[in-house]
């Protein structure tokens, strides 16, 4: 997976469970759309203020989220039943917004990218794009009063590159899911069905959207993964382990003259052969005893 295609993934995880902030709305929508078509003069962008896309795309969110959510399903599970009718709808209702392939100026504006949060990075690689476009092919243009013929005719479609078209923000994101699920489909011919439809799930605990760093790996989201492994280490762990790590704690918190008097009474001494004798097995004891030099 790229860059750009993990990017989107998050970008639409974050949107879809209400986290994703205005920035990042807009970034994920100009990803979806791709920075020609998100910068185009007469795109769909062209009568939109930038603060004004994430309130937009609010309405549509969940929409989204039943989609996500149904293509990360269960197969034959009655999640996939329950959301089936309102994630086809939306795909079917916005799939046909999208217009193919179109042919459109390559009009690189950095200001009109701002608003999208790009990569320095990949600001450069637009624009070097644009200007080899622009220094390949030929193009008229106006300048004062004149239209005096630039480039250097190499490319038949001039300044003219394959992009699509959308009519609203919903339309973008449906043209991505669309388009992945489809190479899911090419990968089912080729690796007979390896893998999830989807490079996402539904944490089981807390019942979120996740997008794991490395596919097929992780079970939970990671707060509740952190979670998990605390409850797991708890259920294996030695008995009392955490009042006597608390007592031991807080024996190393004292000073070194407050730690030597307390353990010359026969009370701290009791307790500390105690501790020593039931947790040999706890390494969180261990280490707290050796650091005091027990």
């Amino acid at each position: 997976m790229d860059s750009r295609t993990k990017r989107i993934w998050s970008g639409l995880v974050n949107y879809a469970n209400g986290a994703a902030t205005d920035a990042k709305l807009r970034a994920m929508a100009a990803d979806c759309m791709g920075w020609i078509s998100a910068t185009d003069p007469f795109g769909l962008f062209l009568f939109s203020d930038p603060a004004e896309i994430p309130k937009q795309l609010e309405k549509y969110r969940p929409a989204v989220e039943a989609v996500l959510r149904f293509l990360c399903s269960i197969p034959k599970s009655a999640e996939r039943e329950a959301l089936r009718g309102e994630a086809l709808k939306f795909l079917h209702d916005h799939g046909p917004h999208v217009r193919g392939l179109v042919l459109k100026e390559v009009f690189y504006d950095e200001k009109a990218l701002e608003p999208f949060n790009y990569a320095s990075s990949e600001l450069e690689r637009f624009k070097e794009y644009s200007d080899k476009i622009r220094a390949d092919a030929q193009y008229e243009t106006y300048y004062r009063g004149e239209r005096p013929i630039f480039g250097q005719d190499s490319l038949p479609l001039g300044i003219l590159v394959p992009t699509r078209d959308y009519q609203d923000l919903a339309d973008p994101i449906c043209d991505f899911l669309l388009s992945e699920y489809q190479r899911h489909l090419n990968k089912e011919v080729r690796w007979k069905g390896r893998g999830p439809v989807v490079p996402i799930f539904v944490c089981p605990q807390c019942k979120k959207l996740v997008v794991p760093s490395r596919v097929g790996r992780k079970q939970y989201c990671s707060e509740c993964s952190d979670r998990s492994r605390a409850r797991k280490y708890r259920e294996k762990a030695p008995p009392y382990e955490a009042k006597d790590y608390a007592w031991l704690y807080r024996l190393k918190s004292n000073d070194s003259g407050t730690r030597k008097a307390r353990l010359r009474q026969q009370k701290v001494q009791r307790r500390l052969n105690v501790i020593k004798s039931r947790q040999k097995e706890s390494r969180r004891c261990q280490s707290l005893l050796k650091a005091i030099g027990l």
